[in-house]
């Protein structure tokens, strides 16, 4: 008999940061909410132009993190300086890395810095971004000046990422409901040992088995990470300097779109009406300025809205009763645009390329069924 497989969903164990600086280093503290469980990163601020980000990828507890925080602190203090004086101090308090940038200096940091929680699915939260913060990292000695930084410094931070940018540390939002109760595609062998045989990035090293009076197992519990739809990710590009060095407890994935969660009462009994509205990263642009598709089958204004009810009662994503009703919108798949320079309410559509073998609509079926 083959014993019962469950994949849970991992919970990042990243869910405070807290940021120090010293004059060569920032130290990001990470840690989980009950600050039982931390993680460290350093960041080099001697480099004017490139990013150097080191992950131990050791866990500590809260007392080896205090000592840490001291002996950085003494290590940075100058000969003869006061012990009441600090070497390293903490500059601000975040629930997550949005990434990092850089324009024509060196490299930023951005991070939560504020957070509201919007939505209950399950045992899983899901958090709106209300604010954040940019810092520059190179220190202000090693600096290297442009005359045009701050211009593009203005440009970036007009995009408000406290407008309807969304995350959770454990639920993917980039996903339907199907998919994150649908069993996963790495299938692992239980043989007594804690590791992935197959060394999945995805999967977290907790895997636990409950062994039966015989000796069997009966049960076998997988932590497990599911990749995400990369075309409801929005900060791909920030996280791109760091995703494939650091542990994966850091990594936040950001969508922008519309989550919103309504308690009602239906024949006596107390149900979650949640919505949750994906807007894809390919090929997006305001109304009017973006129409039809590009060469890859990406289409305009492409938006996955998703209706999910679920009994309030019951905060489980497996045990729970749960119905999910999905609809995917967005611009005909077709090389068309509008001419929006004479401000008239309904421009005329021209087509700007002939596409007699429907090529664009093609490779755009082949993106949704893929």
């Amino acid at each position: 008999m083959k014993p019962h497989v469950i994949f849970h969903p991992v919970i990042s164990s990243i869910q405070k940061i807290a940021l120090y600086e010293t004059k060569a280093r920032f130290y990001l503290m990470g840690s989980n909410n009950t600050q039982t469980r931390f993680r460290v990163l350093k960041i080099d601020r001697m480099e004017p132009r490139e990013l150097s980000v080191v992950d131990d990828k050791v866990e500590y507890t809260k007392d080896e993190i205090r000592n840490l925080v001291t002996m950085i602190d003494v290590g940075n203090r100058r000969v003869g300086q006061k012990s009441s004086s600090n070497g390293v101090s903490r500059i601000v308090s975040a629930f997550g890395i949005v990434g990092f940038v850089k324009f024509l200096e060196g490299y930023y940091l951005i991070l939560v810095t504020k957070r509201r929680r919007v939505a209950v699915i399950g045992h899983h939260t899901i958090y709106k971004i209300e604010d954040t913060t940019m810092i520059y990292i190179p220190n202000d000695g090693v600096r290297i000046c442009h005359p045009d930084e701050a211009r593009y410094v203005k440009m970036f931070q007009n995009i408000d990422l406290s407008s309807n940018f969304y995350f959770s540390y454990s639920y993917d939002i980039t996903h339907t409901l199907q998919n994150n109760m649908s069993q996963s595609s790495c299938i692992h062998v239980d043989d007594g040992s804690s590791k992935c045989p197959k060394e999945c990035i995805y999967c977290e090293n907790n895997i636990q088995s409950i062994p039966k009076e015989n000796g069997k197992v009966e049960r076998t519990d997988y932590g497990v990470r599911f990749e995400p739809n990369r075309r409801f990710v929005w900060n791909s590009h920030l996280l791109t300097p760091i995703e494939d060095h650091l542990h994966p407890d850091w990594i936040l994935y950001v969508t922008h779109g519309f989550v919103g969660q309504s308690n009602m009462c239906t024949f006596g009994r107390s149900v979650y009406v949640t919505i949750i509205a994906r807007r894809s990263s390919k090929y997006a642009g305001t109304r009017f300025l973006k129409r039809g598709a590009n060469f890859d089958g990406d289409v305009a204004n492409e938006v996955e809205t998703e209706q999910m009810v679920h009994d309030s009662g019951i905060s489980s994503l497996h045990e729970g009763r749960f119905s999910s009703f999905v609809q995917l919108r967005g611009s005909i798949p077709a090389q068309w645009s509008q001419d929006t320079s004479k401000m008239v309410p309904k421009p005329a559509i021209g087509f700007d390329l002939s596409d007699p073998f429907a090529e664009t609509a093609g490779k755009t079926l082949f993106l949704f069924f893929e």
